[in-house]
């Protein structure tokens, strides 16, 4: 009889407590596990979208780079430019802006204008400038500048610090021969930039791009 009731017997009190804890530790450890595949799968598309974003950005500034023409333009004061690309202390004549810092300036050609749509040239001044911690692409609708004339931003890289662009000048014997102003050599053109900066995630930076044979530019 006293064997049967032993059988029969529910879980004790402690016992419960201890299939509790165990079921509440499991039930834990789970959460977490799911939790982190969230952030997880979070992380890996937030950064497939920057990098994604980045390769629009390198083929926005290759194809403006590879349609550079020798053309001159006038800054906001009727002064022409020292020359077809500007960069570093090629920018020294003009009014500077708060949180504004010029990179580079220069025409490119290739600017579509189907079925003459709008009376301007095909050409098309353009500008990357460093806006507060990005990385801008700036356009107007006519090449020489004035304060009246409507400008057009569009930023490629978001959040950056310690930005440089360099211009390559040529290849000495001791290696690549570079300068953070433009004009600073022989040519209309540099032969390449160079451009870095840092980020809080991916950190330090190096883009390179190359310049091809620079075209004649023709007056709009």
């Amino acid at each position: 009889m006293t064997a049967r009731r032993r059988r029969q017997r529910g879980l004790t009190l402690p016992e419960l407590l201890v299939a509790l804890f165990v079921f509440a530790l499991i039930s834990s450890v789970g959460v977490y596990v799911l939790r982190l595949a969230v952030e997880g799968r979070e992380q890996l598309v937030e950064t497939d979208t920057s990098l994604r974003e980045w390769q629009l950005a390198r083929i926005i500034i290759r194809q403006d780079l590879i349609q550079i023409v020798d053309r001159t333009v006038r800054d906001e004061f009727g002064d022409p430019h020292p020359g077809a690309i500007i960069g570093g202390l090629g920018f020294s004549g003009r009014t500077p802006v708060a949180g504004e810092t010029p990179l580079v300036g220069f025409v490119r050609g290739g600017w579509a204008n189907y079925d003459a749509a709008t009376p301007r040239s095909t050409l098309q001044y353009v500008e990357y400038i460093l806006k507060d911690d990005d990385i801008v692409r700036r356009t107007r609708a006519y090449l020489d500048d004035t304060r009246e004339l409507p400008e057009r931003d569009r930023a490629l890289f978001q959040g950056v610090e310690n930005v440089t662009l360099d211009f390559l000048l040529g290849e000495t014997s001791r290696g690549l021969d570079w300068s953070e102003d433009w004009p600073a050599g022989a040519g209309a053109a540099p032969r390449a930039l160079r451009l870095r900066f840092q980020t809080e995630k991916f950190g330090e930076i190096e883009q390179l791009f190359w310049i091809g044979a620079v075209g004649g530019g023709s007056a709009p």
